[in-house]
């Protein structure tokens, strides 16, 4: 007989490997104001943040041992942005996280307060305009109105 797939109940949390907990830390928490959960004493550094929704961010301190998965490409045909990091666009073919917002309109403006830079586009056929910023680490982030689809159709 053949297996049965595992029976996914919900996704538990996503984690962010960093070499500065404290900076991860707290850019999660002033940009996108998430709560901070008890985290149990691992022997290694780390935060946990509530999501909405049931699941959770854990900022975890990278492990100083882990040999380095690949080496970073060097192009220079492409453009660079700031901190040597490429342009935003590039998010959305790349490992991210992705987060609801009720007011795309109000995203953007609070990121250029807070003098984030983002890239933008639009879902074709939709009304979804999607967001992509960098943690300080790099890591990509989408934003977006996702739930817009549902209460426009």
């Amino acid at each position: 007989a053949m297996a049965q797939p595992l029976e996914i109940l919900a996704v538990n949390h996503i984690s962010r490997e960093t070499d500065d907990v404290e900076r991860l830390t707290a850019f999660y928490s002033k940009v996108f104001g998430l709560p901070r959960l008890e985290r149990p004493d691992f022997g290694f550094g780390g935060s946990w943040f509530a999501l909405p929704n049931g699941g959770q961010l854990h900022i975890i301190e990278k492990d100083t041992q882990k040999p380095p998965v690949s080496k970073p490409v060097q192009d220079n045909q492409l453009q660079i942005t700031h901190d040597g990091r490429l342009p935003e666009k590039f998010i959305r073919r790349s490992h991210h996280i992705a987060l609801t917002v009720a007011d795309i309109d109000d995203a953007k403006s609070r990121l250029t307060t807070m003098g984030i830079p983002f890239a933008e586009n639009v879902v074709p056929g939709t009304p979804i305009i999607q967001l992509f910023v960098y943690d300080p680490d790099g890591n990509g982030i989408e934003i977006g109105n996702f739930d817009v689809q549902r209460s426009k159709l």
